[in-house]
């Protein structure tokens, strides 16, 4: 028989190769999330009916959103970021029934039962979400997923439809295996959730290494780093390991003539070791969060996407509840060491550094 749709019998290789190129998974996953979580799949026609009686309005306000739609509509709609001046559900709870409500000079449209979504709309989606993901990768993405080359046959199977020059919607063979799998959105929700704790953790890493570099550039380059490491994990003198080990320092460690009693020493001792000890927590939580993404991303991942969508919807393995509490653990170690740190200013740590000099200085005079 000629294989002409895409089947999961025949191209599951395919699919999860695609999902495993993140610029193309975002571009479907959105899609299908709104097809099947935000429509039904447009098998409810109040919704539709709902959905374009507000797309009609000249003006569109709070109380017009609340009369149409439903809690669960709003709901997602605000989560996908399709208002584009609400943020939050809470935030939307907050306003007043006369709030006007933005949507932006393109949405998504239904005609003639066809979901339409427009691409600058699709990019701000998932870029709101996945920062990573760049407006050329996303169009690069948007050729490809247009015509897949099948891995069986000459056959070229089409993922995604454009409309018109700049709509697009998912192919129908694609949605109803994604639709076998389980609960995409819950997918999307932990991955931002992921992601989300991901960003926050990099900018107080780069903060605790902009730190350590007023008191030494040196040590923030990957060698001394894992020296330092190394002298943490065997509760050695982190300094002194490092000379031991015949790392060049800068004058500003040379010890020898210094009274260790010394206020001013001891209290710019304390803080370079508080801050190569929090950066080592950092790398802590950095692992273990690496770890959390090698379940669906990465060359060392554990699971194939569509795997991965599965396990998690039916908590296999209680995979679902170890992302969960994972996550947990970490915020706590992220926020103690963010307490630890929002105690210290660059201003304090460079007039800091500037005594210290100055002592090192006046003690190599004498």
């Amino acid at each position: 028989m000629e294989h002409n749709n895409l089947t999961l019998e025949d191209d599951i290789n395919l699919i999860n190769t695609v999902l495993d190129d993140i610029d193309m998974r975002y571009i479907i996953l959105f899609l299908y999330i709104i097809r099947n979580d935000l429509f039904k799949d447009l098998s409810n026609k109040n919704i539709i009916e709902s959905y374009n009686r507000i797309l009609v309005l000249d003006e569109i306000y709070k109380i017009n959103l609340i009369k149409f739609w439903d809690e669960e509509f709003i709901e997602i709609y605000i989560d996908l970021g399709l208002i584009k001046n609400i943020r939050s559900k809470r935030e939307f709870e907050q306003k007043g029934d006369d709030f006007i409500i933005k949507l932006g000079e393109e949405t998504i449209t239904i005609e003639q039962d066809t979901i339409s979504v427009p691409d600058d709309t699709l990019y701000l989606l998932i870029n709101k979400k996945f920062k990573l993901l760049t407006r050329r990768n996303f169009n690069l993405a948007l050729t490809r997923l247009k015509g897949v080359r099948c891995e069986k046959t000459s056959v070229i199977h089409p993922l995604i439809y454009e409309i018109g020059e700049h709509d697009y919607t998912l192919s129908d063979d694609l949605y109803y295996i994604l639709d076998h799998f389980g609960n995409t959105y819950q997918l999307i929700k932990i991955e931002v959730t992921i992601e989300g704790f991901y960003q926050r953790f990099k900018e107080i890493k780069e903060k605790i290494n902009e730190f350590i570099e007023i008191f030494d550039p040196t040590l923030n380059t990957k060698p001394i780093l894992k020296k330092v490491h190394k002298a943490i994990d065997d509760n050695k003198d982190i300094i002194n390991y490092l000379k031991d080990e015949k790392i060049q320092l800068s004058d500003k460690f040379n010890f020898d003539k210094i009274d260790k009693e010394n206020v001013l020493f001891k209290e710019w001792n304390s803080k370079l070791l508080l801050l190569l000890r929090l950066r080592y927590q950092m790398k802590q939580i950095e692992d273990k969060l690496v770890e959390l993404k090698k379940f669906y991303s990465g060359k060392d991942k554990k699971f194939r996407y569509l795997e991965f969508i599965e396990k998690v919807t039916y908590n296999e393995d209680n995979i679902l509840n170890n992302i969960q509490n994972t996550l947990i653990d970490l915020r706590k170690d992220l926020i103690n060491v963010n307490e630890k740190i929002k105690k210290i200013t660059k201003k304090e740590l460079k007039l800091l550094n500037l005594d210290h000099e100055r002592l090192i200085i006046s003690r190599s005079e004498e």
